[in-house]
């Protein structure tokens, strides 16, 4: 078994049409390690009018080894947060430009933790 160092770990909270956040995870998932199967879809959990959040952890550790975040088209924005150390959110949310249109909503920063709050849409939705 693999020693994980949590400090390139990073954790991904999705928000939005299952369909789109389950194009989020793959794309993640095609560049780097995660602890959610690749057969785990997600799926409307029934509760009302309170947004289901879609949660997984991503391996960072190795930038020589990940490959890109593809392009991915969505039908409509994702919301996400990503929390991990300063350089492990960073890495991630650079890597996920290659593949989204990204907006950084909110950025809160603590005792070795940072926590990013972003606006995933297809890229051709931020006008380039």
């Amino acid at each position: 078994m693999a020693v994980i160092d949590r400090h390139e770990e990073v954790s991904v909270q999705l928000t939005g049409a299952p369909e789109d956040a389950d194009a989020v995870f793959a794309a993640l998932l095609a560049a780097y390690p995660c602890d959610r199967d690749a057969e785990e879809h997600p799926h409307h959990e029934g509760r009302g009018e309170h947004p289901t959040i879609w949660s997984a952890t991503y391996d960072v550790a190795s930038p020589d080894t990940a490959g890109p975040v593809a392009t991915t088209a969505l039908h409509a924005p994702v919301g996400a947060e990503l929390s991990g150390s300063y350089a492990a959110v960073d890495r991630l949310a650079r890597a996920m430009t290659t593949g989204f249109a990204v907006e950084v909503e909110h950025a809160v920063s603590g005792d070795g933790e940072k926590q990013l709050r972003l606006r995933l849409d297809s890229p051709s939705a931020s006008g380039g």
